[in-house]
């Protein structure tokens, strides 16, 4: 449905400080983010852990207990049976810190214009005109700015690269963070075989669990039937959203970083947030 050859090909790094919060509070303490179990929550003022809501777990703390973020503390092990796992209080002032070196380390790399913090914890380089500063490959570059992120500041970080910004947050998001490498490059070429055959609906970006249901309801139950629907019957059925979903599908986004969104109106709304 789509000619690549008249997309953009940029190179773009989608960038994510793994588990932010908690890996902060690890190194604040001396150890490592990656061994430690860990879980930062927030709580009222004298109030006990139970009353709180968990902000960030650490890797291990997720895969030993099974803990995830907007849990609630009173749903955490009891202390005999995780007796290892700590409950830290958030230090906001801290990740900000962290978060505005992190941003110093891209700049490195790239102009400010070409640079869009996305999160607190997660940022987006567009490094089509210098990464050949730095490398004969972008799989290297980004392997660089990793190291020079744990080098720096200690943290791990999880790299997706793709030719425009939607297919290097799907490549991190699919499959950078759940592989050793904690790097992957996404290209149009591997729409069929990457953006194809992720299964659910809601692991793909933008795509929530009420849009889901509603695509399931009109016989659309995974990324292969949304690319292959006619665009006219999303478009009835979500207005732009559904066209905005059926290029998604085909691994589709024509924005540029430098091009930056300024809002028409000053009231802003849950789109223009985003």
């Amino acid at each position: 449905m789509y000619d690549y050859k008249y997309e953009p090909h940029r190179l773009i790094f989608m960038i994510d400080n793994k588990s932010f919060f908690a890996s902060c509070e690890a190194l604040r303490m001396g150890l490592n983010p990656m061994k430690v179990c860990l879980a930062v929550i927030s709580r009222q003022e004298g109030a006990n852990w139970g009353s709180g809501l968990i902000m960030a777990a650490s890797p291990l703390a997720k895969k030993k207990y099974g803990l995830h973020n907007v849990m609630r503390a009173k749903d955490l092990p009891a202390p005999n049976k995780a007796p290892d796992l700590k409950l830290i209080e958030p230090h906001m002032n801290l990740y900000i810190k962290r978060s505005m070196q992190v941003l110093d380390i891209f700049r490195k790399y790239a102009a400010d214009e070409d640079i869009h913090m996305y999160s607190i914890d997660e940022g987006m380089i567009d490094i089509t005109n210098s990464w050949k500063l730095f490398g004969d490959d972008p799989m290297y570059v980004g392997r660089m700015i990793q190291k020079d992120i744990h080098d720096t500041l200690g943290l791990y970080t999880t790299c997706g690269i793709g030719e425009n910004p939607l297919l290097a947050k799907l490549a991190m998001d699919i499959q950078a963070k759940h592989s050793r490498s904690m790097i992957a490059y996404w290209h149009y070429l591997d729409v069929p075989d990457k953006i194809w055959t992720i299964p659910n609906l809601e692991d793909v970006w933008g795509i929530n669990t009420r849009t889901a249901d509603h695509l399931r309801r009109i016989g659309i139950k995974n990324m292969y039937d949304l690319a292959h629907t006619d665009p006219t019957i999303l478009k009835k059925e979500f207005g732009v959203i559904g066209e905005q979903l059926f290029a998604e599908s085909w691994g589709v986004d024509r924005s540029i970083i430098r091009e930056k969104y300024h809002p028409k109106t000053k009231s802003y709304g849950n789109s223009q947030v985003l």
